[in-house]
């Protein structure tokens, strides 16, 4: 999954609402996975946060990143 969140943020064009949108919702789905699916695919919920917390800062809401919802 690592390779699939590399190509989503490098390649994330933040000023495309649709893109960010979509990469949201990937790290939407990755977070509702469980801690051994995670893991066996080399992942981590602290990955999916840190992702997450990238997104929103690239796209410009870095005030989201306190938020409850990270």
């Amino acid at each position: 999954m690592n390779e699939e969140e590399n190509n989503i943020l490098d390649g994330l064009d933040y000023a495309d609402k649709d893109n960010v949108a979509l990469a949201a919702l990937f790290y939407q789905h990755l977070s509702e996975m469980d801690e051994g699916f995670l893991t066996d695919n080399n992942y981590s919920k602290e990955e999916v946060l840190d992702g997450m917390k990238r997104l929103v800062q690239e796209a410009g809401y870095p005030n989201m990143i306190d938020s409850e919802f990270l």
